[in-house]
C-alpha cells in the first residue's frame, strides 16, 4: 500500500493512450504551482528532491487532479551540469544565465567536459526525486530531458545559435552532436537502467518551435538530434513540446515532423490548437489510430474567468471523446496562476464527465481571424516593396537605395555595409539612406513577420545586416547632430533571464531610428525607475518570457504611477496578452517585434511622455492599445 493512490486516475490514462477511456483523463504540468502551494520557497524546492516530489504529490491529491505528473525546471539541468549559471529565484522556477554563455567558440565547446549523471549538478537530485516518486505512488516516473536544440539555446544563447546556423552551420551541428552524444545519451540511459520499469522518456524543446524558428531549421537542427538521441538511448525516447502549428503552412506535414519525435501519440496545444481548431488534429489523429493530447492555454487558466476555463475545456473534451483516445493537459499551471482558476478547470473536467454539459455543440477554436498586415511605422502595408517605374528606374540614387534594402533583405551583411560606403562616398544623404534603405527593409521585414512570410530567424538576420550598415551612418549622424527619433529602455523584468524578444526589438528600434538603452535581464522594478528618472526615456518597454515574472512587470508599472514618472510603459513577450496589459495600467502591449516598434513609433508621437506619461491612480493612455 502506497501512500499516495492515483491508481484510478492512471488506468483511466493507460487506457486514452491504449484501446480507449471510458471519460477522457486531463494531465498537468505545475511544478511551479505545486512550489507555492506547498509553500516551499523556490531556491528549496527546486533542490530538495523529497520537496519537490512531496509537493507535487500532495497538490494533486488536494486539488482532484487524475494523476500527479512529476516534472521539473527541465531546461536547466544539463546546462547547469555543463557548468552554466543556474539563477534561483523565491517564487519561480530557477532559470539559466545567459549573460555568460559556456559556448561561443569552438575552443569554448572543446574545453566543455561531459558530466557525470551520477555527480554534476542537480543531476543526482532528480535520481532521488524519481526514486521517492515511485516509493510513494508505485508508479514509475519519467526521466525528462532538454532536447538538444533547446540545450544549445542555453549554452550559446538563442540569438547566437540561430546567426552561427547561418555562419557556421558545421559548428553548430558539432555543438549538437556533442549536447546529443555526450551529455542526454548518456544521462537519459543512467535513469532509464536505474529505473527499468519507466517505459519512456520525455524530451522538451520549445525553443526549436515555430516561429522562433523555421521548419527546415527544425527538421535540420532539432528533429534530426532527436532521432540521433532515439538511436542511442535504451528505450523510446519522445519529444512532444514543439508548438507553433498555426504558424505552418502545411498542418499535415508538420504533424508528421511531430510523430518521427512522439511516434506515440500527437499533441497540440493552445494558442496554435485554438487557432487551427480541434477538430482538425482530432480527425488526423482518428486516421492514424493515434492517441491526441489537447493542451489549455495557460494564459486562459490564469487569467479566466471560470466562465472562459470552462467553455474551453468542454469545447475541447466534447471534440476529443469519439473513441476515447484523447488526453486534456493543462498547460504550464504556475506559481501565479489562481488556485479558484484550477478548482474551476477540474470541476468542468468532473462535471463533462458526469454529462453536465451546457455548452453542448459550442465551436470557436478554428475560428479564423482577420489579420491586417502592418508595416513598423504602424500603417497598413503593401505585401512587397513597390516596383519603381518610370525616371524612378532611371535614377542612379534609387537604383543604389534599392540595392542597400536588397543587400538587407537578403540577410547579407557585407553586401550592405559594401554598399552604404558606396552611397556615402556618391555623397547620398545620410538620413535618405537611413529612411529609404535600412528603416524601409526593417518595415517590410516586420511586414512579413507579421503576415507570416517570414520567422523569427529571418528578422533577427535582416536586423543583424540592417545593423551593418548602420554602424556605418552612426558616426555621420553622431557628427551632423541630428537627434534620434527618440530615446526608448528596455528591459526583461526581475525573476526573467530570457532576451529573445528584448534583444529583436532592440534591433528593430536602432534601425527605426531610435536610440535604444538595453538594461539586461533579471532588472528590478526600483532600478528601471531610476534609470528613466536619469535618462528621461521617450518609451520604457518591459520584457517577460516567464509566466511568473509577469508580476514583476505589475510591480514596474505600479511603481511608475505611484511615482507619477511620465515615462510611458509597454509590455510584451510570450506569456503577456492585451488583457494583462490593460489588467496592470501600462500604455501599450507588442504582440511580437515588428508590433512593439509600430506601437512604440504611436507612442512617441502622440507625445505620451511630454503628456505627462503615468499619473498616480489616473487613467491608462489609450496610444497603441
Amino acid at each position: 500500500m502506497t501512500e499516495f493512490d492515483f491508481s484510478a486516475g492512471f488506468a483511466r490514462l493507460d487506457a486514452a493512450m491504449s484501446t480507449g477511456a471510458d471519460s477522457l483523463p486531463f494531465t498537468a504540468q505545475m511544478h511551479e504551482f505545486a512550489m507555492r502551494q506547498s509553500g516551499v520557497p523556490g531556491h528549496e524546492f527546486y533542490t530538495d528532491a523529497r520537496k519537490l516530489v512531496r509537493g507535487t504529490l500532495e497538490t494533486s491529491r488536494d486539488f482532484g487532479f487524475d494523476t500527479p505528473f512529476l516534472v521539473w525546471d527541465v531546461y536547466n539541468i544539463e546546462a547547469e551540469a555543463l557548468g552554466a549559471n543556474l539563477v534561483l529565484f523565491d517564487d519561480m522556477a530557477p532559470a539559466i544565465d545567459n549573460g555568460e554563455p559556456i559556448i561561443r567558440t569552438e575552443k569554448d565547446l572543446a574545453r566543455l567536459k561531459a558530466p557525470a549523471p551520477h555527480t554534476d549538478g542537480r543531476m543526482p537530485m532528480i535520481f532521488e526525486a524519481l526514486g521517492w516518486y515511485k516509493e510513494l505512488t508505485g508508479r514509475p516516473a519519467t526521466p525528462c530531458y532538454c532536447a538538444p536544440f533547446t540545450l544549445a539555446a542555453q549554452c550559446m544563447t538563442f540569438e547566437q545559435l540561430v546567426l552561427q546556423i547561418k555562419d557556421n552551420p558545421k559548428f553548430v551541428h558539432r555543438v549538437l552532436a556533442f549536447l546529443t552524444d555526450e551529455v542526454i545519451a548518456p544521462y537519459m540511459n543512467a535513469l532509464l537502467r536505474e529505473f527499468p520499469d519507466a517505459p519512456l522518456a520525455d524530451g522538451s524543446d520549445a525553443i526549436a518551435s515555430l516561429p522562433f524558428i523555421t521548419q527546415d531549421m527544425l527538421e535540420e537542427f532539432s528533429l534530426h538530434y532527436i532521432e540521433r538521441l532515439q538511436g542511442l538511448c535504451d528505450k523510446l525516447v519522445i519529444c512532444d513540446n514543439w508548438w507553433g502549428d498555426s504558424f505552418s503552412g502545411d498542418l499535415e506535414a508538420f504533424w508528421e515532423l511531430k510523430l518521427r519525435a512522439t511516434p506515440t501519440y500527437l499533441k497540440i496545444q493552445d494558442p496554435d490548437l485554438f487557432k487551427v481548431g480541434a477538430e482538425k488534429p482530432k480527425a488526423y489523429a482518428m486516421d492514424k489510430d493515434l492517441p491526441l493530447v489537447l493542451g489549455v492555454d495557460n494564459n486562459v487558466l490564469q487569467e479566466g474567468p471560470a466562465e472562459e476555463i470552462e467553455k474551453r475545456i468542454h469545447e475541447y473534451m466534447e471534440i476529443g471523446e469519439e473513441g476515447g483516445k484523447c488526453i486534456l493537459y493543462l498547460c504550464s499551471l504556475s506559481a501565479q496562476t489562481p488556485p479558484d482558476h484550477v478548482r474551476a478547470a477540474i470541476g468542468a473536467i468532473n462535471r463533462f464527465r458526469a454529462g453536465d454539459r451546457p455548452y453542448r455543440g459550442l465551436r470557436r477554436s478554428g475560428a479564423p481571424e482577420p489579420r491586417i498586415t502592418k508595416s513598423a511605422n504602424g500603417e497598413a502595408a503593401d505585401p512587397g516593396r513597390k516596383p519603381r517605374t518610370g525616371e524612378e528606374e532611371d535614377n542612379e540614387e534609387e537604383r543604389l537605395l534599392d540595392r542597400i534594402f536588397d543587400a538587407v533583405m537578403d540577410f547579407d551583411d557585407e553586401e550592405t555595409a559594401a554598399l552604404v560606403t558606396i552611397a556615402l562616398d556618391r555623397d547620398l544623404d545620410v538620413h535618405v539612406i537611413l529612411k529609404e534603405a535600412l528603416i524601409a527593409a526593417m518595415d517590410e521585414v516586420g511586414a512579413m513577420f507579421s503576415d507570416g512570410a517570414i520567422f523569427v530567424p529571418e528578422m533577427l538576420l535582416a536586423a543583424r545586416a540592417m545593423k551593418t550598415g548602420l554602424k556605418i551612418l552612426h558616426p555621420i549622424l553622431t557628427r551632423t547632430g541630428a537627434p534620434p527619433r527618440g530615446k526608448v529602455i528596455l528591459a526583461t523584468v526581475q525573476g526573467d533571464v530570457h532576451d529573445i524578444g528584448k534583444n529583436l526589438v532592440g534591433m528593430m528600434l536602432e534601425g527605426a531610428g531610435y536610440e535604444v538603452v538595453d538594461m539586461g535581464v533579471n532588472v528590478a522594478p526600483q532600478a528601471i525607475l531610476e534609470s528613466a528618472e536619469r535618462l528621461a526615456p521617450d518609451v520604457v518597454g518591459l520584457s517577460a518570457l516567464l509566466t511568473t515574472s509577469m508580476p514583476s512587470m505589475r510591480k514596474t508599472v505600479d511603481l511608475f504611477r505611484n511615482e507619477s514618472a511620465p515615462y510611458p510603459v509597454i509590455i510584451g513577450g510570450a506569456p503577456v496578452t492585451q488583457d494583462f496589459a490593460d489588467s496592470i495600467g501600462a500604455h501599450s502591449y507588442g504582440e511580437n517585434a515588428p508590433d512593439a516598434v509600430a506601437k512604440i513609433n504611436q507612442m512617441v508621437a502622440a507625445g505620451l511622455r511630454q503628456a505627462g506619461g503615468m499619473k498616480a491612480g489616473g487613467p491608462r493612455a489609450a496610444a497603441g492599445s
